[in-house]
């Protein structure tokens, strides 16, 4: 699939991200290529994702991924109906439709984000003044893309002969809902699935029902998943950190740090001391393309996803029983990723070695020590 023939007066009318993507002095063939590589084999059954690409990019930009990520785990796709958007049927089976949640009309949009959008990156949720806006704004705006889906899976998708009853079904959501959205890790839909609500003065979940809608009195439900009514629903897998960073990243991974370094924190459960952990992204320690990939999976559903399914692939996996979140072992999950300019490393390194201190709530001493010795 050509993703960038496109006619170079058309393209300022485009989307600011397939601008920068298209244009060499910001993004190399690298980049390109990876995405590239991504449709390899996707089939444009409604003859629009290019368009969707070029004009509103997030919705296609994610579907090109998890063309990506299901193709890298050997998954058999069915691509002969239009409806729903991924119909996986080897090694097993399970049928995905693809939504994103997107900034309201009166947010604040991607082209104003500043230096204290970017560096916010990296700030813990404990030191983030704002965290609980952006917390309950994301959960209205996942709310809503859900919702909107979980209708139609009831009124439109399993009313298709080819969509069996007996097949799990499960919605991949990926957010791009406020101009920070790549802090909200699985904060939000720990809430608004499990009714697991993050209190940051000691990282612990408190048990809760419903949010106001910010600015109103109106409430929006938690805990979807322990309501009878979204049994159809299996899981969700679900990502926050789909960005362009994210190509960068894998750029570097594969060939090295060229123009951008990339940063990416990682917590690691099984080390007390220091369990979030920084990691400078190169070809020893690349980030993986199922990195920053979650799946909750829905404890009343009628159809469940075999864990099996996604253990292998990497995806980071929870799952709720007994009052007690069990998750994937020996996988070390992606929080936060921020990229910048290498020649601008000597500005952003302090800043982000005292966010390190700040996630771990350690003496930086102790922190950059054991940042010094590993990286």
């Amino acid at each position: 699939m050509y993703l960038f023939n496109y006619n170079p007066d058309d393209l300022k009318y485009y989307h600011r991200k397939y601008q920068l993507l298209s244009d060499k002095k910001y993004y190399s063939d690298c980049e390109r290529n990876i995405l590239e590589d991504w449709t390899e084999g996707f089939v444009d059954r409604d003859n629009k994702i290019i368009i969707e690409f070029r004009d509103t990019f997030h919705s296609a930009f994610w579907e090109f991924y998890l063309h990506a990520v299901f193709k890298n785990n050997g998954f058999i796709l069915d691509q002969s109906h239009n409806r729903p958007d991924f119909i996986i049927t080897a090694p097993y089976l399970l049928n995905i439709e693809a939504v994103t949640s997107q900034i309201k009309q009166t947010g604040i949009p991607e082209c104003q984000r500043n230096m204290n959008d970017i560096l916010s990156m990296v700030t813990p949720p404990w030191a983030e003044p704002t965290f609980y806006s952006t917390l309950d704004e994301s959960i209205v705006r996942l709310s809503n893309s859900i919702n909107l889906k979980h209708n139609k899976l009831i009124n439109e998708y399993s009313m298709c002969d080819w969509v069996q009853k007996s097949t799990p079904f499960a919605l991949a959501v990926s957010s791009y809902d406020q101009v920070n959205y790549g802090c909200e890790y699985i904060y939000s839909m720990m809430a608004l699935l499990y009714g697991l609500y993050f209190n940051i003065e000691d990282s612990s979940f408190s048990k809760k029902t419903f949010i106001n809608k910010p600015g109103t009195e109106s409430h929006i439900p938690l805990g979807l998943f322990l309501d009878n009514a979204y049994e159809d629903i299996s899981g969700i897998i679900f990502s926050c950190t789909l960005t362009l960073g994210k190509l960068e990243s894998l750029a570097n991974s594969l060939a090295g740090i060229r123009n951008n370094l990339v940063y990416v924190i990682r917590h690691d459960p099984d080390d007390i001391g220091t369990p979030y952990k920084i990691q400078v992204v190169n070809q020893e320690n690349p980030e993986y393309l199922e990195d920053g990939l979650f799946l909750f999976h829905n404890p009343k559903a009628k159809n469940k996803i075999p864990l099996e399914m996604f253990h292998s692939a990497g995806v980071y996996q929870l799952i709720y029983e007994n009052d007690t979140i069990k998750n994937s072992p020996e996988i070390y999950p992606l929080i936060a990723r921020i990229s910048f300019d290498k020649n601008l490393e000597r500005n952003f390194l302090p800043y982000i070695e005292q966010q390190l201190m700040l996630y771990n709530r350690r003496d930086l001493k102790d922190i950059m020590d054991h940042f010094r010795k590993n990286f």
